[in-house]
C-alpha cells in the first residue's frame, strides 16, 4: 500500500508540475523555487517543516502539502496584499457545503452573497454581549476542570481533550444555538454534533453525513421556535436570527456548522493553553493576586495571545481559480496558495524570541496585524474573534485563582485532523487549589 502511494504521489506532482509548465509557457513566468517531494517519501514532516522551507527558498516557495501543488507566502503585510490584489482570482478553500443548504459556509462565499451574509452574522456577534455573564461561562468551565483533577494527578493529553471538548462544546451550543448548558435540548444537540462530526468535520458531505445534519437541523428548528416572542435582549446567535433576520436554510446551515468548527477549535485552542500554561505557574500565580479585575483580565487574555501566536494559528488557504502571476512567480490554475501565519509569528524581527512562550509580552504592547494576525487577514477573518479572546481569557483567569497546573512533559507535538495538537505523551497535572 506505501509503494503503491508514492508511486500515485509521483505520477500527480509530476502531472501538475507538467501543467504548471504549460502555463507558465503561456505566461512567460514559472513556479516559485521550493520542495515539490511527495508527502509519503521520507521522514514525517514536522511542525518546522515550512519554517525551514522559508529560512532555505525566501518568503514565496512551491511546496506539495495535502496532496496538492501549493504556493506558500510568509509575511502578514506580503500575504495580505497578494489576497486583496488577486481576490477575484481565489477561492476560499474549505468544505463545500452547499450539498446541504444552498449557498454554503459563510467563509466560503464571495461578491454580494458574502457580503450580504457577513452583514447579518456581524450584526448577529456585536447583538450578543457577553458581558456580566463571566459567572455563567466560568461555571461551565469550572465544572468541566473540576472533572479533569479526579485522576491521579497525572492528566494526560487525550484525556485533557475529551473533556475540554465537553466544555467547549457546551459554551458553543449555549452562545449560538441557546441551549442552556444541562438542559435536554443541549443533551440531545450534543449527542447528534458528536455522532455527526465526532473528531472535526468530515471532508466530503456523504448522504450519512446529510442524514446526520438533518438531525441537528430538526433540534435547531424547535429551538428556534421556542424563541419566538421573547422581548429580553437575545442571548444567542439563533435568537438574533430569529427575531431579527431571516432564519432561511443558509442561516441555519452557517449556525450549525459554526457551532461545530467553534466547539472543535476552541477545544485545540484550550488543549494548548492548558499545555503552555502549565509551564508558567509564576506567571498565572501572578494573575491570581492581582487585586486589580482589569488588570487581571488583560494578563489573562496575554496569555491566549500568546498561546495563539504559539500554536493552533497556522494557515489561510485558497485555491487559485485561474493563473496568477504574484512577485514574478506563477500560481498554477487549480493550485494551493497557503498564507503562512504560523510561520510569520515565528519572526525574530518581530517577536523577541519567537521560539519561547512569553504572555506577557502582549500585556502593555499591541502588535499590528502587519505582525500578529492569529484570526484571518481578510474580508474573511473570523467573526468571533472577539469571542476566541474573551471566553479562553476566562479559562486561563479560572486556571490561575481555582487551580494548580505544573507541566510534566512537554511531549512531541503532533499533527491533528486539522491542526497540530499536544501530542499524546504530553503530561501535566491539575489539583484544585485549597
Amino acid at each position: 500500500m506505501g509503494a503503491a502511494k508514492r508511486h500515485l504521489d509521483r505520477f500527480k506532482i509530476a502531472s501538475k508540475i507538467g501543467q504548471a509548465r504549460l502555463q507558465g509557457m503561456f505566461t512567460s513566468s514559472r513556479l516559485a523555487p521550493g520542495s515539490i517531494i511527495s508527502e509519503s517519501t521520507g521522514s514525517p514532516r514536522d511542525q518546522f517543516h515550512l519554517l525551514e522551507l522559508h529560512r532555505k527558498y525566501g518568503d514565496i516557495f512551491t511546496t506539495w502539502s495535502a496532496g496538492k501543488l501549493t504556493t506558500c507566502i510568509v509575511g502578514h503585510e506580503l500575504g495580505l496584499r497578494f489576497l486583496t490584489e488577486k481576490k477575484a482570482k481565489l477561492r476560499a478553500a474549505t468544505i463545500d457545503m452547499t450539498p446541504i443548504f444552498p449557498e454554503g459556509f459563510l467563509r466560503a462565499m464571495e461578491g454580494t452573497t458574502h457580503v450580504d451574509y457577513r452583514r447579518m452574522f456581524l450584526a448577529a456577534f456585536r447583538a450578543i454581549s457577553l458581558e456580566g455573564r463571566s459567572s455563567e461561562f466560568r461555571a461551565i468551565l469550572h465544572g468541566r476542570l473540576t472533572e479533569l483533577t479526579t485522576g491521579e494527578g497525572r492528566l494526560r493529553s487525550q484525556t485533557a481533550a475529551q473533556i475540554l471538548k465537553q466544555a467547549s462544546t457546551a459554551l458553543m451550543l449555549q452562545l449560538i444555538l441557546g441551549a442552556k448548558d444541562g438542559s435536554k435540548i443541549a443533551g440531545e444537540l450534543t449527542d447528534a454534533y458528536n455522532a455527526y462530526a465526532p473528531n472535526g468535520m468530515h471532508i466530503v458531505i456523504t448522504p450519512t453525513e446529510r442524514a446526520k445534519y438533518e438531525r441537528i437541523k430538526g433540534l435547531v428548528l424547535n429551538l428556534a421556535d421556542d424563541l419566538k416572542g421573547s422581548e429580553s435582549p437575545p442571548s444567542s446567535l439563533l435568537e438574533y436570527m430569529v427575531r431579527f433576520q431571516t432564519l432561511d436554510d443558509t442561516v441555519v446551515g452557517n449556525l450549525i456548522h459554526m457551532t461545530e468548527f467553534a466547539r472543535y477549535d476552541f477545544h485545540g485552542l484550550w488543549r494548548w493553553i492548558l499545555l503552555e500554561t502549565a509551564g508558567e505557574e509564576n506567571y498565572l500565580n501572578a494573575i491570581a493576586d492581582e487585586p486589580d479585575a482589569r488588570r487581571r483580565e488583560v494578563m489573562a487574555k496575554s496569555a491566549v495571545s500568546e498561546t495563539l501566536r504559539m500554536q493552533q494559528s497556522e494557515f489561510i488557504l485558497r485555491t487559485a481559480i485561474m493563473p496568477i502571476i504574484f512577485e514574478g512567480f506563477l500560481i498554477p490554475r487549480r493550485s494551493r496558495v497557503r498564507i503562512c501565519i504560523w510561520e510569520a509569528h515565528r519572526d525574530a524581527n518581530k517577536f523577541l524570541d519567537p521560539d519561547v512562550f512569553k504572555p506577557d509580552r502582549f500585556v502593555d504592547k499591541k502588535f499590528s496585524s502587519a505582525s500578529y494576525a492569529p484570526l484571518g487577514l481578510d474580508h474573511h477573518r473570523c467573526l468571533g474573534a472577539g469571542w476566541t479572546l474573551q471566553l479562553s481569557g476566562l479559562l486561563v483567569e479560572e486556571l490561575a485563582e481555582n487551580f494548580s497546573v505544573k507541566l510534566l512533559n512537554y511531549g512531541t507535538v503532533s499533527r491533528g485532523h486539522f491542526h497540530y495538537e499536544p501530542g499524546p505523551d504530553s503530561q501535566i497535572s491539575l489539583t484544585a487549589r485549597r
